[in-house]
């Protein structure tokens, strides 16, 4: 009865959202009774109107009209309520365990992490706090009993960050900055009270009452300034006097009157490097102590040896970062099996390699990052407690490339692990996909890998059952059995073709899934193994230049994540590994966009293999409903495209295969020597990765690289080189699987006007023009904005202009200062808007702006459309306007309205065929409606259409800037 009532639900809801679809948005334009602005004029271009005085000015009266309109009025509101990811992560299913094999998810392990030499490093460092008589070092804290202690510290002359926890504090504790014997700053906290001096300003703050204090300093010296945390929460901004020498080289840290705990003092100094455009400034670590005892680590591999002290984490857990830079990550993991005929060991990474022991035993030495099933049968032991260790490796990036930060010691991690025990005749693996869906039934592909290590070969049957899984679960609906005979020693590919008459379709606004279960039985009838996953049914295709998901047109349309996070500390650290929550925020930030789609694209290096293979983007999105374009973790950005892991990538395609989200496999981003070899580099890399990624799956599309100007071909079929000579392509670039993109910036990269205005250019006109296989903008604009500074204004990038900054003069006519942020950001959203909207109309089929989060370049990076604390940016809002399903728009990017221009309406749909209503509402650049126009009842096709109208113009105006606002309504 649930299952019932949801479905009604959905119905319903679905029903009256069809039903009354609306969709507002809104364009810019200048109207002038000039004739000179007749045509098709640019904002800054060969046919600009505007001089730079006016085009300033537009873009500040687009930022405060765009803004209030979108509702972040202040630029200052985050996407998502604080809450939001965990609330959301709560509510993810986890994915369903078996009922015959036994699978124990190995989830808690004890970690530690260990460099040869650390011991007596430690033991020196300990040595110059405990020197002062009252100072010594008891359970993991520096005491401190009526004493004062000192330490000399690396020149500090710009900006830092200091952070401590305190407990049992003394009534007069103070932390002091200073330069000799000079104090440029100081924080004292007692009774419930804060105070920050420098000199002669003093502020005051409150202090909770609470056990431990967490302490963080912020320094701006270079704007004078110092700001005081407590928890995490802001307390104090206090100046910095000027008659004060701005350096520092030393602390001090007073309890005169009794006793202060001390822990965890951290000290990171940020360098600005004026040499380095894409890295303006590093990190350098000056203080970074946790007064705990070095931990011997000789038998780590043992059962009996001691790990009580080592911390308990969760898999994945990832390790590095320049703290731990140079330690080995070891992890144990103490399990007790009972009778088992087979035990695997399942390892989703261990990235970028390492050592797998079970008691006491090496299993395996890992130089990559695979996925592995690991045979543990011989190793573990039954009917008793057993010790899984491992060891994974240190990494520090050897080929960083413009966007990585300063710190090389990109993080290490043990990805999910599980232990299957079960019979030695057992299903290796099963892949699932839907071949076709008609009106009533869909075609179900169900590949079963079993594998038996005997020596004769066995018989018996395969049961293939699907259940309703996701978002509520149910009965069996469709079971079928083969009978089976299973060859010894190699792997036995069993296909089962499963129709599913009125099957629930996953798709991203009703992502529907299934409980596939495959049950393996001797030839006695009795259940030997089972395998349970989850799937959708959903198929994707390309066909006469559209995409098809379930046989309805589609666009894929979102933004790509580079894996750059805050806060800056960690960003090297958490690069191919964050916490489950991070992994929520992105898809939500996503679908908060009208997206659909996010582009896997994490990576610190070039010119060799990276990317990540995380499942639980997969499972997930999912559940959540968003397409993925994936990478996997044998993808490279740039180089040669040669060095993409071929061997590997068959094995991450399998590992996620099942997963409905993902629709399309990534080889590479824009590798960018075809050139320099002859046209048959250019060929034979097709060949070989279409061959690779074909081999181990057939349904979903393919992009051999997302920068396809770099390769020899010059038009879609591959007959001409990109300097218009005749060429003999392979013949897999017409595969039915192998689409077309590029990365098409027409209003970025400081491009002016004319560059959009012309769209499309040669490469992507030809693909378009063919009308057969999609086209994708796989990274889109590239224009810049600046973020709102203040929201930022302790961090170490503060009011840091990017490499990109240089793109303004080109796109604007000038460079834009620090306060004109709002202007900066006016651009991007404005830009945005009229060159997707083009896009869309000209028929490019998806969209993923470079990048969602901002952290790349030291966190500089300015084309992210959510800041570093998750605000949007007016960008953002731009995108969201041009992903919904329907809207309407002029349709050219004709800036200023001269007296003789026209506006032409269109109307752009992807969905059911509809009647609607056209309200066209001319406002002032006060907000105030001048003039409105409305057109009633027009027929809107179904699937991706465009509906032209009738050309119209608006009565005279004095000259100025005008927002016109296209409101869609659907109430027929």
């Amino acid at each position: 009865m649930k299952r019932i009532a949801y479905i009604i639900a959905l119905l319903v809801f679905f029903a009256l959202y069809v039903k009354a679809q609306n969709s507002t948005v809104f364009e810019m334009r200048y109207f002038t009774s000039d004739v000179k602005a007749n045509g098709d004029t640019d904002f800054h271009g060969e046919t600009e109107w505007m001089n730079i005085d006016q085009r300033i000015d537009f873009l500040d009266k687009y930022a405060a009209y765009s803004s209030n309109f979108w509702g972040n009025k202040q630029l200052d509101k985050p996407l998502l309520a604080i809450k939001k990811a965990e609330e959301v992560l709560q509510k993810i299913k986890p994915q369903p365990l078996t009922n015959i094999r036994r699978t124990l998810r190995l989830v808690d392990w004890r970690a530690y992490g260990y460099r040869p030499g650390q011991l007596k490093d430690k033991t020196k460092q300990w040595a110059l706090w405990t020197n002062t008589p009252g100072t010594s070092i008891v359970d993991g804290n520096l005491k401190l009993k009526n004493c004062i202690v000192e330490r000399g510290i690396e020149k500090i002359d710009w900006r830092f960050k200091f952070s401590t926890t305190l407990s049992t504090l003394s009534p007069d504790f103070a932390l002091a900055f200073k330069k000799g014997n000079q104090t440029l700053l100081s924080i004292e906290l007692g009774a419930g009270e804060i105070v920050a001096r420098s000199g002669q300003y003093k502020k005051y703050g409150k202090v909770g009452d609470s056990s431990k204090v967490g302490l963080q300093v912020y320094g701006d010296l270079s704007n004078h300034r110092f700001f005081v945390t407590i928890d995490g929460q802001p307390t104090i901004e206090c100046p910095t006097d000027d008659t004060l020498e701005h350096e520092i080289d030393g602390i001090r840290l007073s309890s005169r009157h009794g006793e202060t705990s001390v822990d965890d003092i951290l000290l990171f100094n940020f360098v600005q490097d004026s040499t380095n455009q894409h890295t303006p400034f590093y990190t350098a670590l000056l203080l970074d102590e946790d007064f705990e005892e070095i931990l011997p680590i000789d038998g780590w591999q043992d059962l009996v040896y001691d790990d009580s002290r080592w911390q308990t984490v969760k898999l994945p857990s990832v390790h590095g970062g320049i703290r731990e830079k140079e330690e080995s990550y070891y992890l144990r993991k103490k399990v007790y099996v009972e009778d088992f005929g087979r035990a695997i060991l399942k390892l989703e990474t261990l990235d970028p390699g390492g050592e797998v022991w079970v008691n006491e035993q090496p299993v395996a030495v890992i130089n990559n990052r695979h996925p592995y099933d690991l045979d543990v049968t011989e190793y573990l032991r039954p009917n008793c407690e057993n010790i899984i260790a491992v060891r994974v490796k240190p990494y520090k990036a050897g080929h960083s490339m413009l966007h990585t930060p300063s710190d090389p010691y990109i993080g290490w991690q043990l990805g999910r692990t599980e232990l299957i025990l079960t019979d030695r005749c057992m299903i290796k693996n099963v892949f699932v996909h839907t071949a076709s869906i008609d009106e009533k039934c869909a075609l179900q592909v169900n590949r079963i890998v079993l594998q038996y290590p005997g020596v004769y070969s066995c018989k018996g049957k395969v049961e293939v059952n699907y259940y309703p899984w996701y978002p509520v679960e149910g009965q069996k609906v469709v079971s079928i059995e083969k009978e089976v005979e299973i060859r010894s020693a190699i792997d036995n590919m069993v296909v089962v073709n499963l129709p599913i008459e009125q099957p629930e379709l996953w798709q991203t606004g009703a992502p529907n899934l299934y409980k596939v279960e495959v049950i393996l039985r001797n030839e006695q009838g009795e259940a030997i193994d089972d395998y349970v996953l989850t799937t959708g049914i959903r198929t994707i295709e390309q066909k006469n230049g559209n995409l098809y998901v379930n046989n309805k047109a589609e666009m894929l349309n979102g933004a790509q994540i580079l894996g750059y996070r805050y806060p800056i500390e960690t960003v090297a650290k958490t690069n191919r590994c964050v916490p489950d929550e991070t992994v929520v925020r992105d898809l939500l930030m996503i679908k908060e966009m009208n997206g659909n789609m996010l582009r896997i694209h994490v990576h610190a290096e070039k010119d060799t293999i990276d990317g990540i293979n995380d499942p639980r983007y997969a499972e997930f999105a999912d559940q959540l409903g968003v397409y993925l374009l994936w990478q996997t973790a044998g993808w490279i950005r740039e180089g040669e495209a040669w060095n993409v892991d071929f061997e590997g990538y068959p094995k991450f395609v399998k590992q996620v295969y099942n997963h409905p989200s993902i629709v399309m496999w990534e080889a590479s981003n824009h590798p960018n020597r075809f050139k320099k070899h002859d046209i048959s580099d250019s060929n034979d890399y097709m060949e070989r990765i279409f061959h690779t990624i074909s081999s181990a799956d057939t349904s979903r599309l393919i992009s051999p690289t997302s920068f396809w100007q770099h390769t020899h071909y010059g038009n879609y079929e591959g007959t001409k080189d990109y300097k218009g000579n005749p060429m003999s392509p392979t013949p897999v670039l017409m595969e039915r699987l192998m689409t077309r993109g590029s990365q098409d910036a027409y209003s970025g990269y400081g491009a002016d006007w004319s560059y959009l205005r012309k769209a499309p250019h040669s490469w992507a006109a030809s693909c378009l023009a063919a009308n057969d296989k999609c086209y994708f903008n796989f990274e889109h604009e590239e224009s810049a904005a600046q973020p709102n500074w203040e929201l930022v204004k302790k961090e170490p990038w503060y009011k840091v202009q990017s490499y990109e900054w240089g793109y303004e003069e080109g796109s604007i006519g000038r460079k834009l200062n620090v306060e004109e942020w709002r202007i900066s950001q006016a651009f991007q959203a404005f830009s945005a808007w009229e060159s997707m909207k083009k896009q869309t109309l000209l028929g490019y089929d998806g969209f993923s702006w470079c990048s969602l989060e901002s952290g790349a370049n030291m966190f500089t990076y300015q084309k992210p459309l959510v800041d570093a604390v998750g605000v949007p940016k007016l960008a953002f809002y731009a995108n969201k306007q041009v992903f919904n399903r329907i809207w309407a728009a002029s349709d050219n990017v004709d800036v200023v309205y001269g007296p003789a221009d026209l506006i032409t309406p269109v109307i752009f749909n992807l969905g059911d065929e509809r009647i609607v209503d056209l309200t066209i509402e001319l406002k002032n650049d006060k907000g105030k409606t001048v003039e409105r126009k409305k057109i009633k009842n027009i027929q809107v096709d179904k699937g991706r259409s465009v509906t032209k109208l009738d050309c119209f113009q608006f009565k005279p105006k004095e000259d100025g800037c005008y927002f016109i606002v296209y409101t869609i309504t659907d109430e027929y």
